[in-house]
């Protein structure tokens, strides 16, 4: 059958399974203000002059939700505002996908989808065709993730499936086409003796082949246990040349980032261990520990703030320069901040959550701990649902840690997020 053919066949069934559905919607509307305070000491950001920080902001997220039979999309468009630079504006397809059962057995998706392969709550390392979460804001409150363009067939066997994943992000761009890498997945599910059990494979054209395994399983009412496993050889990952070398006081002229384990037969592996409890009284508690074998080690940090810290001498002048050094400097600090990640940058980290819901109101407490240097974000939050349809909260996260510590030497030291939300 001609691809053409192909195409043709998956739209008759599409508009069959169509007919007679009836429509789904949802519908947010959420605005949320922040307060930020800078830290103006640390030397990642002397002064707030290397990489600017706004000290208020505001974004407006509306988000619409569109299912009718197999056919489902998840609009975007944000308005955001700070005290740095002029309004900005997006509008993102995060979904739009079309899901089809050609036979009982047999299901196909084509379309952009978000997919969920691995039990994580605040880590997803078997989510090789998924957004990756962060751990500050698992839930994704204002909707920013977005689905891969994919094509997938799931066979099911019983309580078995087993589901191959073609990804392909290409975009439309000035009348024309571009074609991104080739990726392909491939995820064999079972459920055995109580256990949730998948095997995951993953590959990326001109990357390297990557296996891994997650499990689940529910005991008694209250109990989950979860885990996750990734593992490949080698590792493409680009690291700053400071995390290697002794003498820190280096000026780099060129992009100081390389691939060091690209040919290395090492086995770099991510592993999450994990679990949720929910008391009599209605406290959820999840508890989580990650290791990342790509994140860099306490010795590799070390000498990378000790570089970070003799080019912010540098910027504060306590270190004479002639201005032409001064100014690389400024962009050798530039090129090292890249190192840093939202989803942590050294390789051990504890998250802990605690929710709780009473009537109108609802708690939570996140807490993303370093468990190398000990520095920790702290998240309270709280929901208010004045209505059924309008809720408001207000969310406080707080960097903490020593001077040279991951979170410690972040750019800003808390910020308050205060929102309202309407949803249909």
């Amino acid at each position: 059958m001609t691809f053409r053919g192909s195409i043709l066949v998956v739209l008759v069934f599409g508009v069959i399974q169509l007919r007679a559905q009836s429509l789904e919607y949802r519908f947010s509307l959420v605005d949320e203000g922040t307060l930020n305070k800078v830290r103006i000491e640390t030397p990642l950001n002397y002064n707030n002059q290397i990489l600017p920080q706004s000290s208020e902001s505001n974004i407006t997220a509306a988000n619409l939700f569109l299912g009718y039979g197999g056919f489902m999309t998840s609009l975007n468009f944000n308005a955001l505002t700070d005290n740095l630079k002029i309004p900005e504006y997006e509008y993102t397809i995060r979904e739009l996908s079309l899901d089809l059962s050609l036979t009982d057995e047999l299901d196909i998706t084509i379309g952009k989808k978000i997919l969920k392969w691995g039990p994580g709550y605040a880590f997803n390392p078997t989510g090789v065709a998924e957004p990756q979460r962060s751990p500050s804001d698992p839930s994704d409150r204002l909707g920013r993730n977005e689905g891969r363009k994919l094509a997938t067939i799931t066979a099911f066997f019983g309580r078995s499936s087993l589901t191959f994943v073609y990804i392909n992000d290409v975009r439309y761009e000035s009348s024309k086409l571009y074609w991104s890498e080739q990726e392909f997945a491939l995820r064999a599910y079972t459920f055995i003796n109580g256990f949730d059990l998948s095997l995951i494979g993953h590959y990326k054209e001109g990357g390297r082949f990557k296996a891994g395994l997650n499990w689940a399983k529910v005991i008694g009412s209250s109990l989950e246990l979860h885990g996750e496993v990734l593992l490949k050889k080698g590792s493409s990952t680009q690291y700053h040349r400071a995390i290697i070398i002794d003498n820190e006081q280096r000026i780099f002229a060129a992009n100081p980032y390389a691939t060091l384990f690209n040919q290395s037969k090492r086995i770099f592996y991510k592993i999450l261990l994990g679990g949720q409890y929910t008391f009599e009284n209605g406290i959820n508690i999840v508890l989580e520990y990650y290791h990342d074998a790509e994140g860099l080690n306490k010795l590799e940090w070390k000498r990378w703030m000790k570089f970070i810290k003799f080019h912010n001498s540098i910027q504060q002048g306590s270190i004479t320069a002639d201005p032409v050094l001064i100014e690389a400097s400024r962009l050798n600090i530039l090129w090292a901040l890249q190192t840093l990640s939202p989803r942590g940058t050294m390789s051990d980290y504890i998250f802990i959550r605690q929710y709780y819901s009473t009537g109108s109101w609802s708690f939570e407490f996140i807490q993303f701990l370093n468990a190398q240097d000990f520095s920790a974000v702290i998240i309270p939050s709280a929901d208010l649902a004045i209505s059924e349809h309008v809720s408001f909260y207000s969310r406080l996260t707080s960097f903490i840690g020593g001077s040279d510590s991951e979170f410690g030497a972040l750019f800003n030291s808390c910020y308050l997020n205060i929102g309202i939300r309407f949803q249909l």
